[in-house]
Order: structure tokens, then sequence, then C-alpha cells
């Protein structure tokens, strides 16, 4: 079962950015798209480099390597880069305080 983990306060993300975190020991970032959180693995699925500081429109961020793009919401791949889809994790919430779910 999933257990949730604060990470920091949803006030530490601005709108269209990313923040890289450890979640007992799962490399996750955490993406605000739009005002919307979601959360994912922080490794691109094409060569291995970390999508942290990739450019977030709407609800996909593109690896700042390669540009392979990630729907945020469920982590599949939109063109032809990859076709390995990200991890995601559940993200809530909690009065103020972001927090990411891992098994």
């Amino acid at each position: 079962m999933a257990q949730f983990h604060a990470v920091f306060a949803v006030t530490d993300l601005e709108k269209n950015s990313s923040r890289a975190v450890d979640v007992a020991g799962h490399q996750v970032l955490v993406c605000n798209a739009g005002g919307e959180l979601y959360a994912v693995q922080n490794l691109c699925t094409h060569q291995a480099s970390p999508l942290e500081g990739g450019r977030i429109r709407n609800c996909f961020i593109s690896c700042p390597l390669h540009g392979a793009r990630f729907d945020l919401r469920d982590g599949s791949t939109k063109g032809a880069l990859t076709s390995q889809a990200l991890r995601t994790y559940e993200v809530r919430v909690i009065e103020g305080t972001v927090e990411v779910a891992v098994d």
C-alpha cells in the first residue's frame, strides 16, 4: 500500500515549474502545470537523464536534454523519441503541504 510523504510547502512551487525530491528512495519530480500538481519519476525514459528543468506546457513536460515529451497526467509519451511511459505518483495537498505517495 502506498504511503504519503510530505515534501514541501505548496507555495514553494510556482505555476509551470517543477521540483525534484527524494521520496523514500524514489527520485520524484513534482510539477505544477497551470495550478494542477502532478508527480512523475525524475528520469527521462529516452536516455535516462533528469527531467528537472524541463519545459512544462499544459499537462506536458519536455525533457531538457532531447525534448522527449510526456503527459504529466498518466506518464504517457508524446512523439517518437521513446515509447516507455514515466512512472506516476499520487500527489495531494494537506494543510498547505504537498505530499507524494510511494510504495
